[in-house]
């Protein structure tokens, strides 16, 4: 079987959601792009790039600007079923997620731009 190499996620604003994925998922942004995003030079359509340098067996996430005039469906760009504690929780709210749901056994929130993701919890 095929494994997972990397995840894109299709987005209007870059700038706003390659931080917030890079604080979700605890990948950082490689530095070339580090530094696009801090002096706002990504030329249009321009995909960020967020990598574990350290462990490269781990999914690439790219944050890809869609083309001018393009429609972005909503939901349903992405989805990504993440685990997390009460501490991780609070950092994806303040990273600027908000709630869409609460489940039994997750929470379904959405990005900054309304992209759905579901924060479980660590299973023992």
């Amino acid at each position: 079987m095929p494994e997972l190499h990397a995840i894109v996620i299709h987005c209007r604003d870059p700038y706003l959601l390659a931080p917030f994925w890079s604080l979700v998922t605890g990948l950082p942004v490689t530095p070339e792009d580090e530094a696009r995003l801090a002096d706002r030079s990504l030329t249009p359509g321009e995909a960020v790039l967020l990598r574990d340098p350290h462990h490269r067996h781990r999914p690439q996430v790219w944050i890809s600007p869609v083309r001018d005039g393009t429609e972005l469906p909503r939901p349903g760009r992405i989805h990504l079923d993440l685990v997390g504690d009460a501490e991780e929780r609070a950092a994806v709210l303040e990273a600027g997620a908000t709630v869409v749901r609460e489940l039994p056994r997750w929470t379904v929130f959405a990005d900054p731009e309304g992209n759905e993701f579901c924060l479980l919890p660590h299973q023992p």
